[in-house]
């Protein structure tokens, strides 16, 4: 199996974390649209003091989130997907190992009173670990979310260390590269057309219904819910990843 160089292939988040100028600034389609705080003139000086929320130009998606690093967050998942040969869902949560191609992961499943989950580093492999309270298809879904994290770990990047505002931000990146693993676009499209119930969709992902149903809103499937329906989703519990 090829080696995949998560540092290489999160090149414009690693970039923004740094402080740098988005590379894609001069190119990006959106740069004018509404997304572009600088744009519209509406950039607050929180974010012009931290790189992950001002792009200095670059588009913006939505909760502030660039488009660029969520395309290469999914082409990532992708390259995971394709160099362990897998063709069709449900996606085996072994495959959290990929994050770290040097050091082992070991999932435990703990009886957590406030966390669906969390990664910790001891010795010289990750521990994550998921809540037994929780069904199998929410800790598949964490254990992909902190896998995400382990990989931004072994790139520098540290979401923890910076301001609680912006620390969010790190969980809905999570949220959108645990999506992108255990709801590959490319699956979802295929499947979608023959099934046409979401009930049936996050069975056969093995994900939650709440997810799948999020996912097939993003890929235009399903029409997307108004603020009010928005705000009765988050209060499950599960955070949403950006749109």
């Amino acid at each position: 199996m090829k080696a995949i160089e998560p540092k290489k292939a999160l090149s414009t988040l690693i970039n923004l974390y740094s402080g740098n100028r988005c590379p894609h600034e001069q190119s990006c389609a959106c740069r004018a649209s509404d997304w572009c705080p600088k744009a519209n003139g509406s950039e607050t000086k929180a974010e012009r003091d931290y790189p992950m929320l001002h792009l200095a130009g670059c588009s913006f998606g939505y909760d502030r989130c660039c488009c660029r690093v969520l395309d290469e967050i999914e082409a990532l998942a992708h390259e995971f997907l394709d160099s362990a040969g897998i063709s069709d869902p449900p996606v085996p949560i072994e495959m959290i190992s990929l994050c770290d191609s040097r050091r082992p992961i070991e999932m435990r499943l703990l009886p957590l009173k406030a966390y669906f989950g969390c990664a910790w580093f001891l010795g010289n492999e990750w521990i994550v670990h998921l809540n037994s309270n929780n069904p199998p298809e929410v800790n598949r879904f964490t254990a992909f979310h902190e896998g995400f994290h382990i990989v931004c770990s072994n790139s520098g990047i540290s979401f923890s260390k910076v301001d609680n505002r912006c620390r969010p931000l790190g969980e809905r990146l999570a949220d959108y590269f645990a999506a992108s693993m255990l709801m590959p676009r490319q699956f979802v499209q295929e499947l979608w057309p023959q099934v046409q119930d979401i009930e049936e969709m996050a069975t056969r992902f093995g994900a939650p219904r709440i997810m799948m149903s999020d996912w097939l809103q993003r890929l235009g499937f399903l029409p997307v819910l108004t603020e009010d329906d928005q705000s009765v989703k988050t209060s499950s519990g599960l955070a949403l990843y950006p749109q």
